[in-house]
């Protein structure tokens, strides 16, 4: 069981097995009293925390159960009905009197989890969609509820394989941003940046299950077989996980292995630290680029800052688990940092939009906007400026995000170039020839690429030259 029951006529708390369980802003789950499946029961309720903007994976970490498959099944229908909200809404406006988003949320979600599994999950059968789905309905809100499901779900059982989407040749905006649930701006950039096929496969990228990638701690550690581990090619040390269960808990992975996707080891493998450096890396939890970085630097020392203290306190988790003793951790302000350096090399990898790692982070593609876009990139363009400076002549430094977005990457770093004469960039297919995501900088694509979306480029401090802007030098 995922909850204990509790009846009682007032509010009823979800439980799990330490007490009632809270999402991360403090509030309660709400459990019903009810004898339908507490899976979806669970998983509504979830749903309609993530519409309102918590995150899907705290969330999910706040559900206790004691079964593996209904942990699985839960996070399935959770991430999948999240992923595909916008073609499931357009599936269901087609058959119901009402506009899906004039629902009540629960009601919303019941619906859009009833799709799901009619459409798409093979497993489930159609029968036991429906009836769950009514239950759920009934119970949320009343029995009229329960009749108004049931006929709008025997219809999609009908007719849903049938429905028609926008003609992708007179509105491919329209068309790929339903039928891939994507939001149309940003469906609307990469199709005037990749073109169709690029955006059609990076778009199908984006919904695809997310592969586990995991990295060595030392270059010989061996994952036991029953997890299916294959060497990825051109990823040093790097392994793809085929069947994942039970991995986090196993003791050789507590022992040497740390998740990292193949395109986020990419900035730390463009810094190229070598043995002794002292590195700074800046935003640096969880810690994944910081062990990266230590096992380069072998006799070095890393510095890893980060504002968060919470994040450190995991951080500092991991990297005494690797037992990298020669990592420094500093809470501290990337904008604001502490006086403390110079480095030898610096690796900046900073907070963006995530565009890159949507295939991830199933409910980030609905809770972002344009309109943050150049907030994000003058908050970049100041921490590449404060990180910069305690650089030492002649060190590197690696500017990172995981966007795909130019405002975020080449456009924040040929700001940087244009004020600062003692920078120079150093072309990233030197250090990754025959690549198509290096040449000028590296940017990873899904669906194009292995792995996520990430950009990188590898900046030089130039030895004696004035630390002064371009444009002071000018007058």
């Amino acid at each position: 069981m995922l909850h204990q029951r509790v009846k009682n006529g007032q509010k009823l708390l979800a439980r799990g097995r330490d007490g009632p369980i809270f999402g991360p802003c403090g509030e309660p789950f709400l459990q019903m009293t009810t004898s339908i499946d507490p899976v979806r029961e669970t998983a509504v309720q979830l749903l309609v925390e993530v519409e309102k903007g918590l995150r899907l994976e705290s969330l999910l970490e706040a559900v206790d159960s004691t079964h593996a498959r209904d942990r699985r099944f839960l996070h399935q229908v959770v991430a999948g009905v999240t992923k595909w909200r916008d073609r499931l809404d357009w599936i269901l406006d087609r058959f119901a009197k009402r506009p899906v988003a004039s629902l009540s949320p629960a009601i919303r979600q019941v619906l859009r989890l009833g799709v799901y599994q009619i459409l798409w999950l093979d497993r489930v059968p159609e029968r036991a969609a429906v009836h769950t789905s009514v239950e759920l309905a009934k119970h949320f809100e009343h029995s009229g509820t329960g009749g108004f499901v049931n006929a709008i779900l025997r219809r999609v059982i009908a007719e849903g394989q049938r429905v028609s989407y926008p003609d992708p040749k007179t509105d491919p905006v329209g068309y790929y941003s339903v039928f891939y649930s994507h939001p149309r701006w940003l469906v609307s950039r990469w199709l005037a940046r990749w073109g169709e096929p690029r955006t059609e496969a990076l778009l199908r990228a984006n919904n695809e299950a997310a592969v586990l990638y995991v990295r060595a701690r030392e270059g010989d550690a061996i994952l036991p077989e029953t997890y299916g581990a294959e060497a990825v090619e051109g990823h040093p040390g790097v392994f793809r996980v085929l069947q994942p269960e039970g991995l986090f808990v196993d003791p050789a992975f507590i022992d040497g292995w740390f998740a990292q996707d193949v395109s986020a080891g990419l900035a730390a493998r463009l810094l190229a630290p070598s043995l002794g450096d002292h590195v700074l890396d800046v935003c640096a939890a969880p810690g994944g680029k910081s062990a990266q970085l230590a096992s380069a630097v072998g006799s070095g020392f890393v510095t890893a800052s980060d504002i968060s203290p919470q994040r450190l306190s995991r951080m500092r988790e991991n990297i005494l688990r690797l037992r990298r003793d020669r990592v420094h951790l500093v809470a501290e302000d990337g904008l604001h940092p502490a006086a403390i350096g110079p480095f030898d090399c610096v690796l900046a990898d900073v907070p963006c939009s995530g565009t890159g790692v949507l295939g991830r982070h199933p409910e980030a593609r609905w809770h972002k906007a344009a309109k943050d876009l150049p907030r994000h990139s003058e908050r970049q363009f100041l921490i590449l400026e404060a990180a910069f400076a305690r650089l030492r002549p002649d060190g590197i430094l690696v500017y990172s995000t995981c966007s795909l977005e130019e405002e975020e990457n080449d456009a924040v770093v040929d700001r940087f170039l244009a004020r600062h004469a003692d920078a120079c960039l150093e072309m990233a297919s030197t250090r990754f020839p025959d690549q198509a995501w290096a040449a000028r900088t590296v940017q990873t694509l899904p669906g194009r690429d292995l792995g996520d979306g990430a950009f990188a480029a590898r900046i030089r401090r130039l030895p004696g030259v004035p630390s002064r802007t371009r444009t002071q030098k000018a007058t």
